[in-house]
């Protein structure tokens, strides 16, 4: 297997593609942009443990409760 990275930002290059896309030896796998990180990921992380440590509690059978409210 071979990986070619190919900026679509040309002419040359979109007719380059649409020619491979022809060949059936070809598999095309689209790679969207990168995601962006979470700046502030303590908050997200402290909020995941807490539901976490819930969900435990809530299995042993230290902690019941019906619903799950998310504060936003």
């Amino acid at each position: 297997m071979v990986t070619v990275k190919i900026k679509e930002n040309s002419k040359q290059s979109k007719a380059i593609i649409e020619m491979l896309k022809t060949f059936d030896f070809v598999d095309f796998i689209e790679v969207l942009s990168q995601p962006t990180p979470i700046k502030n990921n303590s908050k997200l992380m402290q909020d995941i443990e807490t539901g976490l440590n819930q969900l435990k509690q809530k299995k042993e059978g230290k902690l019941k409760f019906n619903k799950l409210v998310i504060n936003g």
